[in-house]
């Protein structure tokens, strides 16, 4: 019982949180790409480093929640281009690994034209 209590609080906390965060294996569905653009953080060691930031929207057990995604990589970047991601795309975001070996993959992108043809 006390574990469901505690699962309890863990999705409460992830769904507060202002940042898409997924565990190894784990992926999640983003409703919409509101925005993307490049920001300046500040990463592990203190040091200033660009990251594409994703603006998106992801359903939580609490509702639908706009949340923010930084990824530094050229390789997430490329991904992006490849899968014809834009503003108003859904997908599919995935994770695999752990730390330095962390890929995030995109997947079952639908893109706003491609949505407005299907109807």
């Amino acid at each position: 019982m006390s574990t469901d209590v505690i699962n309890d609080f863990i999705d409460k906390k992830k769904s507060e949180s202002e940042f898409v965060k997924l565990a190894d294996g784990e992926s999640t569905k983003i409703l919409a790409l509101r925005e993307l653009k490049v920001v300046t953080t500040m990463g592990f060691g203190g040091d200033e480093k660009e990251v594409l930031r994703l603006i998106v929207d992801v359903e939580t057990p609490y509702g639908i929640k706009t949340k923010k995604f930084d990824n530094p990589t050229q390789r997430f970047a490329n991904e992006l281009v490849e899968k014809g991601v834009g503003i108003g795309s859904t997908f599919k975001l995935s994770r695999s690994g752990l730390q330095t070996k962390t890929v995030y993959t995109i997947s079952d992108v639908k893109n706003v034209a491609t949505q407005a043809k299907a109807v």
